[in-house]
């Protein structure tokens, strides 16, 4: 599943919990939106970055069903392939 993970005010620890899911996480395109790959539900994820109890600042998880626009042909590679749980 591909969520885009939006911190709004993110505190010093936020990094270090996207840190942590490593290669999952696509974070090369500006500071203000990641996509991650993970196999949870939004809560879970949303806990796993500590955004659910505000430790690492305010922000929101939203699940990507699908997705369009004008990007970096490495970011639709990493997409695709993440989409198919690869």
């Amino acid at each position: 599943m591909l969520y885009a993970v939006v911190p709004l005010n993110p505190s010093p620890s936020f990094a270090g919990h996207l840190n942590e899911l490593g290669d999952r996480v696509y974070k090369d395109y500006g500071p203000k939106v990641y996509f991650v790959s993970y196999s949870g539900t939004t809560r879970e994820l949303a806990t796993v970055l500590n955004l659910h109890n505000g430790e690492s600042g305010t922000g929101v998880v939203l699940p990507v069903s699908n997705y369009w626009g004008y990007a970096s042909k490495d970011l639709w590679e990493w997409l695709r392939l993440r989409e198919n749980g690869e």
